[in-house]
């Protein structure tokens, strides 16, 4: 027989089994003893910071949620995903990138503002804390409006500028790498800000590795050399998935090898309605060859025309079948 607390009532209520039926009744007695719940782990220190919770984890490293502890302030913390923990490589790579980003100065980049390693030799990267929604999570909804599109494509477009004018490619630009922010940006859309600059390179010269995703990677990415345009091609496959849903080429790694060296892209007008100028942008930023296509700056500076001619709540050529970018209107 046991017995249970019942509600605060002078009484306990037990429980006996006879067979397979179950019979209750009030009882006399004292109130059973009730443990106290074990006492929860400290959570893991970083630098300065309790790591609180995970964020987000990419291919090669992960972030979390993380409090200063003595004045509280939040930030995220960027360490070497858990397979990767030890490879003196890949914590090079990380610190590299505070050194990289500390370069630009530009809102739509992600402020890092500190690196170190702990006393047993972990590296992390102290960034700011954003709060808002990962761009690639956003899409797996469905192709934005137009408007979205070109409104998120301009300002990622302008803060890969400053990137370039720092001298640096960034060399995985796509939408994973791109936050959405929970206040208004341009022409009334989502505010958006790159991060990541993981594989980020000083422009010119050969790669010691090829690093970037293949479905957003440039011709000449594919073969060890990478410049400012290269960052415009990526851009531009981006673009293509914003409003068609899909990147220009798809399937096995080699498959994507192929088409993006040596296949021209089916016109994103072949799945959706879209604006010619839009299109004509959009085909010019995945020439094969670099040099026939736009510099970033002039990317910008076409996709913001277009992004206050289709503020939130205008229709700009199709947009009746596709999904709005949530947030800021």
């Amino acid at each position: 027989m046991s017995t249970y607390r019942l509600g605060g009532h002078p009484h306990q209520l037990a429980a006996q089994r006879s067979g397979t039926a179950v019979t209750l009744r009030l009882v006399d007695g004292p109130p059973p003893a009730v443990a106290p719940p074990l006492p929860e782990p400290p959570p893991p220190v970083v630098g300065d910071y309790a790591l609180i919770a995970q964020l987000a984890q990419g291919g090669m490293s992960s972030v979390y949620l993380g409090q200063h502890c003595t004045t509280g302030a939040r930030a995220a913390i960027k360490l070497p995903g858990t397979p990767w923990i030890g490879d003196e490589a890949v914590a090079r790579r990380l610190l590299t990138e505070h050194t990289l980003a500390h370069a630009v100065h530009h809102a739509g980049v992600v402020r890092i503002d500190e690196a170190g390693r702990t006393a047993a030799g972990l590296p992390y990267l102290v960034m700011e804390l954003l709060d808002g929604e990962n761009l690639g999570a956003l899409l797996d909804r469905g192709p934005l409006a137009i408007g979205a599109a070109v409104a998120i494509a301009a300002q990622v477009a302008d803060a890969a500028a400053a990137i370039h004018d720092a001298g640096l490619v960034h060399c995985d630009l796509k939408p994973d790498n791109v936050m959405l922010l929970y206040h208004a940006g341009l022409a009334g859309w989502p505010a958006a800000k790159v991060v990541d600059f993981g594989v980020a390179r000083r422009a010119g010269g050969a790669l010691e590795e090829i690093a970037g995703t293949p479905g957003y990677m440039a011709p000449e990415q594919w073969a060890g050399h990478v410049e400012a345009r290269t960052d415009v091609y990526a851009l531009g496959c981006t673009l293509y998935e914003l409003v068609t849903g899909a990147t220009p080429f798809e399937g096995s790694v080699a498959e994507m090898r192929a088409g993006h060296c040596d296949q021209l892209p089916v016109p994103p007008s072949a799945h959706r309605e879209l604006p010619e100028e839009l299109e004509r942008l959009i085909m010019r930023m995945l020439a094969k060859d670099l040099r026939m296509r736009p510099r970033m700056a002039d990317v910008a500076r076409a996709l913001t025309e277009l992004a206050f001619a289709a503020p939130p709540g205008a229709r700009l050529g199709g947009d009746h079948a596709s999904t709005a970018a949530h947030g800021a209107a």
